[in-house]
């Protein structure tokens, strides 16, 4: 018998008081009697004590609960799973009577069955249907054994049975499987099949170094590992473009080494892929690798026109300025940070807001403000507010803007919106059809008129024809604005050509939007009975709109038309539609270039005679931007601004012949606006400062070193990282100093499929980038070599079920006896008191 506590021992200190007033007491009793009743309070009084130090008894038990965990991974061989079933059921028929157990699969989680029979039963679905290829592409054997250790029950010995290849896709099963020992579980591991089938899998790419020159030639080695001798064919591929290839021949259960020596051809974030081409593999997705090396060379600059060729003459003279310029049309535009991130600066040349999605230009200003890209903007049609970019993210890192104020001697406008309210524009598209009739409110002039007509199957009149000085008032009318009924498009038109033709405006305007199919009218006659008066018609097409009559409409009536799938295009085409409908927004005609500012930009041409440009875009300077150039008329013509670690610019007239054929036969042409596009990028100074990159389970992590200019290593820097996701989503990262000059920080990549990291020294002014790329999932790697503790565990068999238990302890209380002892002893005193 054992105790919890001896500290309520410390009340038979009372017995001291207690024994001196029994020695002091006058009661005219037999002395042995008196002793007697004195002793047996005492017993009594001591037993009560001995209750409340927790006395308790120690039982061995040999009842054992043994929890069965059958690896059904994709790596397992489903046959060797499904005999390993019968295993199980032929182990637990050798428990006895007051024995229990639990099975449970393991993959990518730990599934709890019923019995071996069912689990066996969704083994057999899987090989005729189809199995559970998302939970079986991971083996958390680590996680299915700590969880595991939550359901034993007391007074059990504790036994665990692992079925499986041992291949553990998290690393950390050695760990696991240590602490259940240290906590008296038996642990057994039944070994079970991998997989027969023919499988190969490209387990590595890696380069020679993380950084190049360009120019230089990289060797990026290979590895391959088969459980089949065959043969297959290796590709390099950048960007899209196979660039070397090569045949071999690879062995079984080794790894294959093989290497490319390839060329840098392009500066920058430079990412690689390895493919492996073979007709005798069973997974597929294992065939591929992917690196990303920072390569030092030519600025790269990513131009982005309509028409391409009108930028010819500007690359030439910036190529010789020893520049890498890649232009692309209107679906080049990049979609993820890190195709971003390979160019230094990226140039809007002439393409409208409408054909970058919101997404698109939110990674833009990323590029800017958080990984210190340089971007700039040229002047056009489809530029600053007159392309559609009014209130969006790529104008918030702009230093020039439209001017929204009309000149004096430009004529009135007078414009109806007519506005599609049917059933379904419910949702979105009417907040954003809402949003859109406001911006282009906010577009015009207090002089300029606008109204507002919506449509069902019937028009309503939104907003009366009023001056846009009276915003306010106008504004709230179109909140009023809501969804709901059919579409009947040629009443409403009818009701804004009646406005427009009742207002002395000089240029008379209609937008029609719509997402549906209106009932047939006679809408070219009319279209063109509005033209006969004066008047302009535009059209937006959204979703599924009949987009041959608006195309119709807009063509007859000498208009624009715009089709989008995208609800978020919709204010960028009424603010574009609204500026160009005022005739406002640009000056075209012969001004002089005029210099207001020095700026590293401009170093060296402060004397310069500089050319004239042929037009540009009316702009005005943000507060916080730098105005470089303007026109003799006194407009912004070059200026530059800061937003987070970039910079952005703007060149309100062009790089092509339209505007530009001055500056293109310019001599210095070249080398004027090569400086200026090296004052646009972040310069790169990571000298002293490293980072090292690895893959551990579900964590990528990142060693860290930093030196100063005498190459002394560098404590209690401050470091700032954002970790960026390919959807553009931005998280602060911690970084941790774990020795002189060297610092770590790790990053859960379990649910990314790329990753850029944004480090910076703010002291400094110090950026490194680093990139992850998700390999395919670690289950599919083929290695038949086994843990060594795995190598050494007993197997469990089903006529050693119940050999070597382990006796489980367990504590059983006995302070019962003590009270009830010390009960009766009380009693018997106070009888013999009585006698």
């Amino acid at each position: 018998m054992d105790w919890l506590t001896w500290t309520p021992l410390w009340w038979l200190c009372l017995l001291v008081p207690w024994a001196y007033s029994f020695a002091t007491n006058l009661v005219d009793a037999p002395a042995w009697k008196q002793w007697l009743t004195f002793g047996l309070r005492v017993a009594g009084f001591v037993c009560l004590l001995l209750a409340l130090c927790r006395p308790y008894a120690r039982l061995d038990h040999s009842d054992v609960h043994v929890v069965f965990l059958l690896d059904v991974s994709q790596s397992i061989e489903l046959n060797a799973a499904i005999e390993a079933t019968q295993t199980i059921e032929a182990l637990v028929g050798e428990l006895g009577g007051n024995d229990s157990w639990s099975v449970s699969s393991v993959a990518a989680g730990m599934r709890e069955f019923s019995s071996a029979e069912e689990l066996r039963t969704l083994l057999l679905q899987w090989q005729t249907a189809g199995a559970d290829d998302r939970y079986r592409q991971e083996s958390r054997l680590a996680a299915a054994l700590l969880q595991a250790r939550q359901g034993f029950p007391s007074a059990k010995v504790k036994r665990v049975v692992l079925f499986s290849d041992g291949q553990e896709t998290n690393d950390s099963l050695a760990a696991a499987w240590r602490q259940l020992g240290e906590e008296n579980v038996q642990l057994f591991f039944n070994p079970i099949s991998a997989l027969l089938k023919n499988e190969v899998s490209v387990e590595s790419l890696t380069p020679s170094s993380p950084r190049a020159y360009l120019g230089e030639v990289v060797r990026m080695n290979v590895g391959v590992r088969s459980n089949h001798p065959g043969r297959g064919k290796l590709r390099m591929v950048h960007r899209g473009v196979v660039v070397q290839e090569q045949e071999i021949e690879y062995q079984a259960d080794r790894l294959n080494r093989y290497w490319f020596d390839v060329d840098m051809v392009t500066s920058g974030a430079s990412p690689w892929t390895v493919e492996l081409v073979t007709t005798d593999d069973h997974f597929p997705l294992n065939n591929s690798r992917t690196c990303t090396l920072t390569v030092r060379g030519q600025p790269r600059i990513l131009m982005l026109h309509q028409d391409e060729l009108q930028l010819r003459p500007i690359v030439r003279a910036l190529q010789e300025q020893d520049f890498s310029v890649e232009i692309r049309g209107k679906l080049g535009v990049p979609d993820s940070i890190s195709e971003l991130l390979a160019f230094d600066a990226v140039v809007l040349a002439d393409l409208p807001a409408t054909v970058l999605t919101q997404r698109q230009m939110e990674l833009l200003k990323q590029y800017v403000v958080d990984f210190g890209g340089g971007l700039a903007m040229l002047g056009s049609e489809n530029s600053f507010g007159l392309g559609g970019y009014h209130r969006t993210p790529v104008e918030d890192v702009l230093p020039l803007v439209s001017r929204y104020e009309k000149e004096r001697e430009k004529p009135s406008l007078a414009m109806v919106l007519v506005i599609d309210k049917s059933g379904s524009m419910e949702g979105l598209p009417i907040a954003l059809a809402r949003e859109a009739s406001k911006s282009a409110v906010e577009l015009l002039s207090p002089r300029d008129q606008i109204a507002v007509v919506g449509f069902d199957s019937e028009p309503l009149i939104v907003s009366e024809m009023r001056f846009a000085a009276e915003r306010d008032l106008i504004m709230g009318s179109i909140d009023t604005l809501a969804a709901g009924g059919g579409t009947s498009m040629y009443p409403a038109m009818l009701v804004g050509r009646d406005m427009l033709e009742g207002t002395p405006a000089k240029i008379r305007h209609m937008i029609c939007l719509s997402d549906g199919h209106t009932t047939n009218e006679d809408h070219d006659s009319l279209t063109q009975a509005m033209v006969d008066s004066g008047i302009t018609v535009s059209t937006v097409a959204l979703g599924d709109a009949d987009r041959a009559l608006l195309a119709r409409i807009a063509e007859i009536g000498r208009g624009r038309y715009y089709e989008t799938n995208d609800p978020n295009a919709v204010p960028q085409i009424f603010a574009s539609e609204t500026i160009q409908a005022s005739r406002s927004a640009i000056k075209e005609d012969l001004f002089g270039t005029v210099q207001t500012g020095f700026h590293p930009a401009l170093a060296g041409f402060e004397q310069a005679d500089l050319p004239f440009v042929l037009g540009y875009v009316l702009t005005q300077a943000k507060p916080t931007a730098q105005v470089l150039l303007v026109s003799d008329a006194g407009d912004p013509l070059l200026a530059v601004g800061r937003f987070g670690l970039g910079t952005g610019m703007a060149w309100s007239s062009d790089w092509s012949e339209r505007w530009g054929g001055e500056w293109l036969a310019w001599g210095d042409c070249g080398k004027f606006w090569g400086q200026a596009l090296r004052s646009l990028i972040r310069p790169k100074n990571s000298d002293g400062l490293t980072v090292a990159t690895q893959v551990v389970g579900d964590q990528w992590r990142l060693a860290i070193q930093k030196r100063d200019l005498n190459g002394l290593p560098e404590s209690k820097v401050a470091w700032e990282m954002a970790v960026i996701d390919n959807d553009g989503d931005i998280q602060l990262g911690q970084v941790q100093e774990i020795g002189l000059g060297r610092y770590q920080a790790s990053i859960p990549v379990a649910d990314r499929v790329s990753t850029s990291v944004r480090l910076r020294d703010p002291a400094a002014d110090q950026v490194q980038i680093v990139h992850y790329h998700r390999p395919w999932p670690a289950e599919y790697r083929l290695s038949n070599e086994r843990p060594a503790f795995l190598r050494d565990a007993v197997a469990l068999v089903p006529s050693q079920m119940r050999e070597n238990l382990i006796p489980q302890p367990s504590r059983v209380s006995v302070a019962h006896y003590f009270y009830l002892m010390a009960i009766l002893l009380v009693l018997l005193s106070n009888l013999l008191r009585r006698l």
